[in-house]
This record gives C-alpha cells, structure tokens and sequence, in this order.
C-alpha cells in the first residue's frame, strides 16, 4: 500500500499528464484556414480581436499589411503557397494557408502575331570630277600642263578622264589649235527603295505564363575582368537584337484574356562604337514599349508608332576652292542617307480548348511541278 503523499503525489503527476495529451492532442487537430486569391488580386482578412502586426513566410507569393484595427489585407504576387500569420492582444495569433494561383491556369492561350517592319531608304549624291589639260609657247609655260580635282571619283582617276559604270553625265571642250582643253564627268544619284520584313508566327502560352519571340541575332560582347599578374581575362557575353516580343496571357474569370505584351526592336550601330581594351564594340539602338489590356477571343492588338529615322551626311570638298560661294558646288561632293524604320505589330489571341490531333499541311508537302 502507498502511503497518503504517495498517492497524492501520482494524483498530480496524472493530472499534469492528462493535461500534456490534452495540449498536444489539441494542437495536433489544429487545422489552419485557408485563403485562395488570383495573382494580381487582394483579400480583406477580418479578425474578432484588435490586430498588433502580421507575418507572411514567402514576400514573393504574397505580402500582407494592417489594413484596420480589426483588417488585414493579403496582395497576390506570384503563383504558390505562403502562410500568414496574424498576431492578436495578448500575444494570441491565428495562422492561415495563402494560395495564390492563376485563373484558369490549365488554359492554354494561342498568340497569332504579325509583325510588319517598312523600311524606306533614299539616297542622294553629288560631286564633280575635272580634268585639265594647256600647252603654250610663252616663256612663262613654254610646255604643257595637265592637272585633275577627283573629289568624286566617280571613276578611277585617270589622264584624261574615262567614263565608268559610276558615270551620270560628262562635258568636254578642246580648242581647235589644240593648246587646251577640259574635261568633267559627274554623279547625280537619287535612289529609292522600300525593304518589307515580315514575320507571320503563331505562339502557345499556358495562361500566365510568359512566351516570348526573336526575329534577328546576337552579337558578342568582350567584357574584360581583372586577373592575377597583372593581366585580364576576357569573357564573351551575348546580347539579342532585332525584333523581340514578350507575351503574357492571363484568361480571366469572365473568359476575357489580359494580355502583356512588350516588343523591342533593335538594331547595331557602327557609326557610334564603344572602345574598351582595345575591342570596338558596336553600341545598339533600341525602340521598346510595354502595355496591358484585356481582349475578347478574336479580337486583335495593333502596336504602332515605333518609329525612327536615321539620316547621314558626309560633304567632301576642295581646298580653297569649295568655300567659294556658288562656284564651290561644282568643287563639293555630297553624299546623303535617310532610312525610315516603321514596326507595326499586331497580336490576335485565342483561347485553345483543345490541342490538334492532326499534324498541319507543311510547305515542303506541296507537290512537285
């Protein structure tokens, strides 16, 4: 038999057990609540005690702030799980499973793109080439005398002249005695041309997922480091350019597509390079925007105005005799460039509820003639 602080001793010792099963067994069927919000939304969490501060786990899925005193609101970021931790008064706190997802993520969206690019180029020169030649029996000359001006070169120089393929028009005079004569041909070009470039291509996106299209290259671009002894390595990296497009379809509830798209178009510069340890690196010209807007199925996103104009002007002229007002034209040779760059993109979006089975007709499938 125990004796009586014995058995009030195992009394207590029960109870205390009784109430760690108690405890555990509670926390073990604690079940958190769960919130579901679509990225890009908010959530208003309302709380029946004052809240003092909250703590979300992942800032990348979602964050959270104290809306009120008795508020909180939840934005979604990204897609994915997070928990959010609510703390009351009294150091009570309550937790909740956060699940951001994309609406309709298992849609798969269809981008028909076109992009159209107008190029129009024109170019303009004109410059004179002179020849010379004088005989004379004076005692100052006594002899003959040549000489030319080849600013132009509109063919290689040569006594007398000679017309070539780069010819536009000459003019000749020789005097009856044959004491002098004079020679000159000239260039007077005018060139047009338009260069159409177009790309017809269709892209499939899973809704909020990104989808993205390059129509152009990649040129290297050294980038020296510093090393040991003195000497640097070199490393290559690769730059894109030419037309690149991004898309990021999202399908909405209602079954209305939000579409984020962001062309760029760029092109190499020569004319304006960089030097760096001895490389020359092109620099490149760059035209981007970036826009959101919600479209229908069928209906279509026309982006324009990505525009720009390149103009070059190179002016040789003769010493002295190129300055003279008026006369100095027939003295200059002027070379001129203007290119129009026009990009027009248009995107028609379609939501694929089924994939094809069937393998589409290729160009290689038509028959031979």
């Amino acid at each position: 038999m125990f004796s009586r602080k014995t058995r009030s001793a195992m009394r207590a010792a029960a109870t205390v057990l009784m109430g760690i099963t108690f405890v555990v067994g509670a926390a073990a069927a604690e079940t958190h609540d769960k919130i579901r919000i679509p990225v890009g939304r908010a959530e208003v969490v309302t709380s029946t005690e004052d809240v003092r501060t909250v703590a979300i786990a992942e800032p990348k899925i979602a964050d959270a702030a104290v809306g009120s005193q008795k508020t909180v609101v939840v934005n979604a970021k990204s897609p994915g799980i997070t928990t959010l931790v609510v703390y009351n008064e009294g150091a009570r706190f309550k937790v909740y499973d956060v699940e951001v997802f994309v609406p309709n993520g298992t849609k798969q969206v269809a981008l028909h793109v076109r992009v159209a690019e107008l190029n129009n180029e024109a170019k303009k020169e004109v410059g004179f080439d002179w020849f010379g030649t004088g005989t004379s029996s004076s005692p100052w000359l006594d002899g003959a005398l040549e000489g030319g001006l080849y600013t132009t070169k509109v063919s290689d120089p040569s006594i007398p002249l000679s017309v070539g393929p780069g010819t536009d028009g000459f003019l000749a005079y020789a005097k009856n005695n044959g004491m002098w004569s004079l020679q000159t041909q000239w260039k007077a070009l005018e060139e047009k041309g338009d260069l159409r470039t177009l790309a017809n291509t269709t892209l499939m996106a899973r809704s909020g997922d990104k989808a993205t299209f390059l129509s152009g290259g990649e040129i290297a671009i050294p980038i020296a480091s510093g090393a040991a002894a003195g000497l640097s390595t070199v490393t290559i990296q690769w730059k894109e350019f030419g037309v690149k497009l991004e898309f990021t379809p999202t399908v909405e509830e209602n079954g209305s597509i939000s579409l984020n798209v962001a062309p760029e178009v760029s092109q190499i510069d020569f004319s304006n390079p960089l030097r760096l340890s001895g490389f020359v690196v092109p620099t490149l010209i760059t035209r981007k925007a970036s826009t959101t807007v919600n479209l229908n199925a069928g209906e279509h996103l026309v982006i324009g105005g990505l525009k720009q104009n390149d103009k070059t002007k190179v002016v040789k002229r003769v010493p002295v005799l190129g300055q003279i007002p008026l006369l100095g034209f027939f003295f200059t040779n002027t070379r001129t460039e203007n290119v129009d760059h026009d990009l027009l993109v248009v995107v028609s979006p379609e939501i694929v509820e089924t994939a094809a089975t069937a393998l589409p007709a290729l160009p290689t499938d038509r028959p031979v003639k």
